[in-house]
């Protein structure tokens, strides 16, 4: 982690480093059904505990056999993760999410280029966050460090950025659907129009600024979405000829422009349309 400047706004640009294993539900194929997939897993948690307690308050078997039936999509999902586990590899990770390494860092280079003519616009800290995949461990880990920073502070997530068309999130969330703070949506709303690209809620796995949309907080994530789905998705197609450095250099660009208008007079951007 390192901190550039000193000014009264505190931005923080994060990118997770680390990849995952394969799994079937991730074959491109079948990836499309992934929402599908957690929707059924999230409905038949809640009837298998409904139908359990009601099967064993009622003494029924009848009921009881009704839950493990009810419990299919869990098992199965089950089995996959044992699959993935015993059988399957971690995928290259070029895309999820080397290249929004690869986007912080060259943004991380320009701003210490320009250091000295911007260092009291903004306090602004570069965080490369491990164990995403597996939790958002090292965003938690983070956030508990900075979390008196983080709550007056702007989060700016890096994911997946290499292929496909570029969005800013505004709300994220598989099941419930978080979003960030009004004001700031509405000014990251604002800048996509000013540049060209959309604004999306994305609806697959949580990203490290999902817990901040949770809470509220000013977040969003530069991604990019190949009709509605990350590009070689957690598959061993993830490699680095499947990157498009065009996506590297404009998710990069977006990112110091953002800056721009973040660390100044922010009706600047309403006037510069």
């Amino acid at each position: 982690m390192v901190e550039i400047g000193t000014g009264s706004e505190t931005i923080v640009l994060t990118a997770h480093y680390d990849s995952t294993k394969a799994a079937y539900s991730f074959n491109p194929t079948r990836v499309h059904r992934l929402g599908l997939t957690i929707k059924l897993n999230f409905a038949s948690s809640i009837i298998v505990v409904f139908l359990t307690i009601a099967g064993s308050l009622l003494n029924s078997p009848s009921i009881l056999i009704a839950s493990f039936i009810a419990s299919a999509p869990l098992l199965i999902s089950t089995i996959i993760l044992i699959h993935r586990e015993l059988f399957h590899n971690y995928v290259p990770g070029a895309n999820d999410n080397a290249s929004g390494v690869a986007v912080l860092l060259g943004v991380a280079e320009s701003l210490a280029k320009g250091f000295e003519d911007d260092k009291n616009k903004a306090r602004i800290i570069i965080a490369f966050t491990g164990a995403e995949e597996v939790g958002l461990l090292g965003s938690h880990h983070l956030y508990r460090e900075k979390q008196e920073v983080l709550r007056n502070s702007i989060v700016i997530n890096i994911d997946n950025p290499g292929i496909g068309d570029l969005a800013f999130t505004e709300c994220e969330g598989t099941i419930l659907t978080w979003c960030s703070h009004e004001e700031f949506r509405k000014i990251v709303r604002e800048f996509s129009t000013l540049k060209g690209i959309r604004t999306v809620t994305y609806k697959l796995l949580p990203t490290d600024a999902t817990p901040l949309m949770r809470m509220g907080l000013r977040a969003t994530s530069l991604m990019a979405f190949i009709n509605g789905m990350i590009g070689n998705y957690h598959w061993y197609s993830d490699t680095t000829d499947k990157v498009n450095p065009e996506n590297l250099e404009k998710a990069k660009t977006l990112v110091l422009d953002l800056l721009t208008i973040l660390t100044k007079d922010r009706r600047s951007l309403y006037t510069e349309q």
